[in-house]
């Protein structure tokens, strides 16, 4: 079974009337989440999470091409909640199907002297069922690394993967970087970069196919949370858990067996 077959297969276990359709997840590789679906709480979180991130990073040597969290756990509660106003949206609005948390990142993005690894054009080649989300911890300008995504009208494109279940499950030609000539092309055809500014808070859910990159920093910092979602046939627990979530401490790269999820690691 591949990663569609799945999908499909947990939505039709997922009961739930006027389900999005196929199309509208598929053709809609970036959106922003509305704000409709945040409280207060949902800011208070942000703000603790914000200072305490801050804090963390603050206390660090600022080199590299970025500060990456190595233990997100002493975050728990913090990014419980936030899952908890993030993933019901997903799952009711984006896949129509019950999600968890896979793969959970917290960094910062710092000033280098040129782009490299993510700050260039590429796709993360996974299965396109897996979705990203950026949460900003800190209020994002042009002028402090903005998510950017290549979209036309702001409709993002998307690649087509390789790996998408398993029997297919090879690495992407230019190790997933989108060269000259294929933007070239894309350009001819109206796509073009598309930042995504906002205040402290703001999230951007995208197909983890969409190309897209970070950018420079040009004055002060952007610390990020980028949650990333899995479809699943049943109900878990809790949308994320130490028995199934993981940061940086492994590889980003799902595994290539859809049917291996929170169910089958508790």
């Amino acid at each position: 079974m591949n990663y569609k077959e799945y999908f499909i297969k947990c939505r039709e276990e997922y009961s739930q009337e006027n389900k999005p359709t196929l199309d509208e997840f598929y053709n809609n590789p970036v959106i922003t989440i509305p704000q409709r679906i945040f409280d207060q709480k949902y800011y208070e979180v942000i703000e603790t999470l914000s200072s305490k991130v801050k804090l963390s990073f603050d206390n660090q040597p600022q080199q590299g091409l970025m500060l990456k969290s190595q233990n997100i756990w002493e975050y728990k509660d913090l990014l419980t909640s936030v899952a908890n106003y993030l993933v019901p949206f997903l799952e009711q609005e984006r896949y129509g199907c019950h999600l968890y948390v896979d793969k959970i990142y917290i960094y910062r993005t710092l000033k280098i002297n040129k782009r490299e690894s993510s700050y260039l054009w590429h796709y993360d080649n996974n299965p396109k069922e897996i979705v990203k989300n950026i949460v900003y911890l800190n209020d994002v300008t042009e002028d402090n690394s903005p998510f950017e995504y290549l979209g036309k009208d702001k409709i993002g494109i998307a690649m087509e993967p390789s790996r998408k279940g398993p029997t297919q499950w090879n690495s992407a030609p230019n190790n997933s970087r989108i060269n000259k000539k294929q933007l070239y092309e894309l350009h001819k055809k109206g796509y073009s970069g598309v930042k995504v500014v906002g205040q402290k808070g703001k999230v951007v859910s995208f197909n983890n196919d969409c190309i897209h990159r970070a950018n420079p920093i040009k004055t002060g910092y952007r610390d990020v949370l980028n949650m990333r979602v899995k479809p699943t046939l049943k109900k878990p627990p809790e949308y994320l858990s130490k028995s199934f979530t993981t940061g940086f401490e492994h590889s980003g790269v799902v595994n290539r067996n859809p049917e291996l999820a929170w169910s089958r690691l508790v």
